[in-house]
């Protein structure tokens, strides 16, 4: 099994894999609150603006991460979807953790066959699945610290057993990896420590080359000049500093690269001992035949690398004791990786004790075709087990844009402010900055709001979800119009004339009320119609009337499959939100609708009923309004 050739193969064929794989569940879409906030989210925005990422910032990752989103999206045309492309940038790093994880098997076992398949049980690990298809960073720490493994082990075979040691190119890139850890994820460095003493153990006489100490210190030390792009950013945009107050650009920037909110989330406590993750996780994740035999595995290494590859194994332990009840089964991540690869020794001992053992070929064989059997059924049980958490592609809750996607479907005005919910907020927020859809229209607070209105220098929509706070927190004095299915324009002062290319229809109904003119397109039996009234005040109404809207065929209000009328209700026009005694005298009203229409026949008409509900619970009706 350690057949160059074959070796190849197996591994290009895990990678294939393991891409298609990702690549058919790579998330491209986004729950509503992961909009809200979160490293996920943190990440995409700082990707797309090459903005600074939560802290410490990580600059090289989200640099690397700009290339790649700007690279792609214009390679594969505004149509592609954003949020797929910046999660296919940890596919990325994940395709190159597994490629060091399978060399790093190869290093340490020998056998390609074990390397394919504790490859993909990796790979199809519920956390590193996860992390390869959705915008996080934590592939890339496995893969940053595979690559300080690999290296190094690649350096210890090269060197003499006695003389002047060599490979210090090795050294070099293993300094600068060592110092990307400072310029990405800190606990990365980890690992550095037991590399140290891995290095020196081996040459201690190192120490007295200063030329190779200084060029690996001015590698390591190289990373931190991108933190010069964090305070740059900063600098340029006070808005993306976050919540505080600071006196200066330089004082955020050293209070956020100190990443105070992280050291608040450690738990500097030794009560509670366990939780319900710490430490189950780690055998939950692994399995316990893994587990074990990853500890078996160590203590059948070579004691230098036994205890290079363990010391991590433990520090890593005491950062997860410390960080218990926060995010220690991410930033350990590595951790599993290592124990994998130490399970392929183990493996590999027995395997080469059977292949060794003194009975017939064929019982070898049988034998040699369990452990195999044994080792499929335990990456066929990763994918079971986490098929049905890691697949985010096409998810059915991933609704987050759809708030967004319906103002824009309403078409609004150029350079609009939308009042709207946070929610609403975000999603149009998303769709602009990310997907670069009408970057032109804003979501506004109440503040903004106000002062758009106070300017008057671009058009004002609210939301329907928005309507109830129109009062409270702009104007009750505002006179609206409906202008689409979700948004509504404000406006102090009131429509006057019928907008041009209106079927005008002059309908008197009553209290000043008339239906001024309509606007619909043709309806389709079995799809939603669209229908727009608008309504003049010819006089200020006396009263609040409701509107009733129902299809009609040869004279007679359709009906649905349970024989229902098909009608839409409105309590008030204009969504609800604008009740008929407010119209000034004069004033033009859009009021849209939308009527879901059975099957069969389309409608020929439209009946529109004025009406409202008396005290002791009847109805009054003001007119009936037959339409053509």
């Amino acid at each position: 099994m350690s057949d160059p050739r074959h070796a190849r193969w197996a591994g290009l064929a895990l990678l294939l894999a393991a891409a298609l794989l990702y690549l058919a569940t790579l998330d491209n879409g986004l729950r509503p609150g992961e909009l809200a906030g979160g490293d996920l989210i943190t990440h995409q925005y700082a990707q797309v603006q090459a903005r600074p990422g939560n802290a410490p910032g990580y600059p090289l990752y989200t640099l690397g991460g700009w290339l790649w989103f700007h690279g792609l999206r214009a390679l594969l045309g505004p149509a592609s979807n954003p949020t797929a492309i910046l999660s296919a940038y940890s596919t990325l790093w994940a395709l190159l953790a597994l490629a060091l994880l399978y060399l790093l098997i190869l290093e340490m076992a020998g056998n390609w066959l074990l390397g394919l398949l504790l490859g993909a049980f990796y790979g199809l690990s519920y956390f590193f699945w996860y992390y390869a298809v959705s915008s996080e960073q934590y592939a890339s720490a496995v893969a940053q610290t595979l690559a300080m493994v690999v290296l190094a082990l690649r350096w210890e075979a090269i060197q003499p057993r006695a003389g002047a040691p060599r490979g210090d190119g090795y050294l070099l890139a293993l300094a600068l990896l060592a110092g990307l850890a400072l310029a990405h994820m800190i606990t990365v460095a980890v690992i550095v420590p037991p590399l140290l003493w891995f290095i020196l153990s081996r040459q201690p006489q190192l120490l007295r080359r200063g030329r190779l100490i200084a060029a690996a210190a001015a590698l390591a030390l190289l990373p931190l000049l991108s933190y010069a792009f964090i305070y740059l950013r900063g600098l340029q945009h006070p808005e993306w500093r976050g919540a505080g107050d600071w006196p200066s650009a330089a004082a955020w920037f050293l209070d956020f690269i100190s990443t105070g909110q992280g050291r608040d989330e450690l738990t500097w406590t030794l009560r509670p001992l366990w939780t319900a993750n710490f430490p189950a996780l780690l055998w939950q994740k692994l399995t316990w035949i893994v587990l074990v035999g990853g500890l078996a595995g160590l203590a059948l290494l070579p004691r230098r690398r036994a205890f290079f590859l363990g010391s991590p194994l433990l520090l890593y332990g005491v950062l997860a004791f410390i960080d218990r009840q926060g995010n220690w089964y991410q930033v350990v991540m590595p951790a599993y990786p290592l124990l994998i690869a130490a399970f392929a020794v183990a493996v590999q001992a027995i395997w080469q004790r059977i292949a060794r053992a003194p009975w017939p070929a064929s019982r070898r064989r049988l034998a040699l075709a369990a452990l195999t059997a044994l080792l499929l059924a335990l990456v066929l049980v990763r994918f079971l087990h986490s098929w049905p958490h890691t697949n985010q592609r096409n998810r059915g809750d991933d609704t987050a844009l759809l708030p967004g996607r319906a103002i824009l479907a309403d078409q609004p005005a150029a350079g609009a402010a939308i009042f709207a919910t946070g929610q609403e907020m975000l999603s149009l927020r998303y769709l602009g900055e990310i997907w670069g859809e009408r970057g032109d229209v804003q979501a506004v607070s109440s503040q903004q709001a106000a002062a758009a209105l106070a300017g008057a220098a671009r058009p004002l929509y609210a939301t329907r979800a928005a309507a109830p706070l129109i009062a409270a927190e702009l104007d009750g004095e505002l006179h609206l119009s409906s202008a689409g299915q979700t948004l509504i324009r404000l406006s102090r002062t009131p429509a006057g004339t019928l907008p041009a290319g209106v079927r005008r229809l002059d309908l008197a109904a009553g209290d000043g009320l008339a239906l001024l003119g309509i606007d619909a397109p043709p309806p389709q039996a079995g799809q939603p119609w669209p229908v727009r009234l608008y309504w003049q005040a010819q006089a200020r109404p006396g009263q609040d009337w409701s509107v009733s809207l129902r299809p009609t065929l040869h004279g007679q209000p359709l009906r649905g499959a349970a024989g229902e009328i098909v009608q839409q209700d409105a309590a008030h026009p204009v969504h609800g939100a604008y009740s008929t005694s407010r119209w000034q005298a004069g004033e033009v009203v859009a009021d849209d609708y939308l009527l879901p229409l059975p099957a069969g026949a389309p409608p020929d008409g439209l009946q529109v009923v004025l009406y409202r509900r008396l005290a002791d619970g009847s109805f009054e009706n003001l007119a009936v309004l037959q339409t053509p």
